[in-house]
Order: C-alpha cells, then structure tokens, then sequence
C-alpha cells in the first residue's frame, strides 16, 4: 500500500488513483491485478482534419506566432478594450446525429453488423444508436482558424482554417500494457506504456471506417455553404478530386489520415452486471479483488459520451471523493 500512495492519493486506509488511462493500468499491470477486462477496452475518438486556405485578411493563432509584433499588437488591443482577435471563440462546433450524415439505409446495413448473437454486449449496446429515431450527437465538426492537422505542413504567408470530424461512439477498441522485460530488466512504474489504440479494429472497425468516410463529405458539404463558405479560398488536404462533396471518395484519406482526438476512457472501466468479466471497477469506483483501491478518472467510463469529457471528468472526481467519505462513515 506504500509504493500505491506514492503513485495516487491516499486518504485513511484507502488510495485513489487519478493517474490518467496511462499510469492506471500500469499500477495494476505492476501489482499483478489480473483481470479480463484490465487494459483491453481502451477508446478515443477517432478524428480527421481538412485543411484549407482561408482569406488572408484574417488573423489566427498561426500568425500570432509567426509574427511576435502582430502578436503584441493583439494583446494590447484586448487589453484596452477587451476586443480583437484575443477575445474571438476559439472555435465553431456542432455535433450531428449520424442519421444526419448517412442514408437510412445505410444506418439499417451498419446496425445489422455490429447486433449479430456473437456480438459483445458493449457492440450490442452501442448498436442502439442506430435504432430509427435515436438522435445523439455521434459524429462532431469543429471549425478553426489555423493548420491543425499534424499531416499537412503549412506554406509561409498563407492562411489556413481546419475542419476536424470526430466520431464519438466508436466500436473499435485499444489497449494499455506494461512493456515485456527487456535486455536492461523487468518494466518498472517509470517504464512507457505500450498503446495500440487500434484505429478501425475488431468486429466494428469496419463500421467506424464507413461512418467516418461517409462523414467527411458531409464535412466538405458544410464547408462549401455560406456563410463558411465565404471566407474559404480552396481545400488544400486532401487536394479537390470532384466538383461536389458527392462526387468525392474520401476512402484513402480516412484509412491513411485518421489519428486519435484523444479523451480516452475504458481501460479501467465499470464492470456492471457482468462484474471482474467485463471491468476492473464496480459502481463505487473499487478496484475488483484488492481492498482499499479506487480509479477515479476518465478510465473507469466504459463507453465514450458524445461531449467533450472534461466536465464528466470533474464530477468522477467530485463523486469519486463523496464515495471514499460516504463508505467511511457507514464502515466506522
């Protein structure tokens, strides 16, 4: 319990562990916690950005740092009258129901393939956002001045503006693991984990891929309607291949280009109804089989929210805490 208090927090007779998906699975990789689901349900949003020109009378992050005048300039304006481009939103957002994005046809074909009798439970679960009617925010576009694509290398003098697609309730799933032992010793607490996020993996990779690709020409759709369109000079990654969205096949760019909008949850996640065979934590947050210990962060959500998850995320913790209290109060 000693070495444990050293990587979490500690409060009487009980460690919690806030250490990110990361460090959790590898404390319990490290203390030989053995359990089927441990660090075999990792998920993250998968996410692609287009790239394009935007008029060059616009100023955003990438010019404020190329340009430490202009940048000067900027803060002093929003310092005097609390306007310019250091008071803008950071970004526009929507998130879109996929019935939004892709015939109901297509829905119907994606559903079948991921609610068969061998289908996991947690497939069979997330297949129910494809029942007619169902509206969730399951895929978002997010615009913003600036090249954020880690692909796509910006030219000097040109300004840019991305559009991000991420998918939020993907089917594929990673893992977290410690290292094998190697020529200079066994893994230790300070060893790098070894991730695999395993992108369009496992049974419904493949219906990750179809929504994802079908989803970029709704991408190309919104950037080509005013008023978005207004400011957009022309898409420079991927370059234009048709005259409309419709007439573009974003196959190669969605298997070459797709990378993690990261927010990963699952590897530490709540076992349920099927207990140690399906989690690592049961529904106050402790660890199965060791006493004592809890997981308190994103880790411990066994599906991803179609949000942003960093507010959930502050009442894990709000509600991790209130257990630790409430669970000592009713033990003495």
């Amino acid at each position: 319990m000693a070495d444990r208090c050293t990587q979490g927090e500690c409060s009487k007779n009980e460690v919690k562990t806030p250490n990110s998906y990361r460090r959790n699975t590898h404390i319990l990789f490290y203390g030989n916690c053995v359990m089927p689901a441990l660090a075999g349900d990792l998920t993250v949003f998968l996410v692609t950005a287009m790239i394009f020109e935007i008029d060059p009378r616009i100023i955003g992050p990438d010019e404020l740092r190329a340009d430490p005048k202009l940048a000067e300039a900027a803060d002093l304006t929003y310092e005097t009258s609390q306007s310019g481009v250091r008071a803008m939103l950071p970004c526009a957002l929507s998130y879109v129901p996929v019935s939004q994005v892709i015939p109901s046809a297509t829905i119907a074909g994606l559903a079948r393939r991921v609610s068969t009798p061998k289908s996991s439970l947690r497939d069979r679960v997330l297949a129910k956002q494809f029942a007619p009617g169902v509206l969730r925010g399951q895929v978002e576009y997010l615009f913003d001045v600036g090249n954020w694509s880690q692909y796509f290398k910006s030219e000097p003098g040109k300004v840019y503006g991305t559009m991000l697609m991420m998918l939020q309730l993907p089917f594929s799933q990673g893992s977290v693991h410690i290292p094998p032992k190697s020529a200079a010793g066994p893994p230790t607490m300070l060893t790098k984990p070894v991730i695999d996020p395993q992108y369009y993996g496992g049974e419904g990779g493949g219906v990750d891929f179809d929504i994802m690709t079908a989803g970029q020409k709704f991408a190309a759709k919104i950037c080509s309607t005013a008023p978005l369109s207004n400011i957009i000079k022309s898409r420079v990654f991927p370059p234009q291949q048709g005259a409309t969205a419709d007439e573009e096949d974003f196959t190669d760019f969605v298997r070459n280009f797709t990378a993690s909008d990261w927010h990963p949850v699952g590897s530490c996640g709540m076992g349920g109804s099927a207990g140690i065979a399906a989690g690592v934590v049961d529904d106050r947050l402790r660890v199965y089989g060791v006493g004592g210990l809890r997981v308190v962060d994103a880790s411990i959500m066994p599906l991803q929210i179609c949000a942003h998850v960093q507010a959930t995320i502050y009442a894990i913790g709000e509600k991790g805490s209130a257990m630790i209290l409430e669970d000592r109060r009713v033990g003495g």
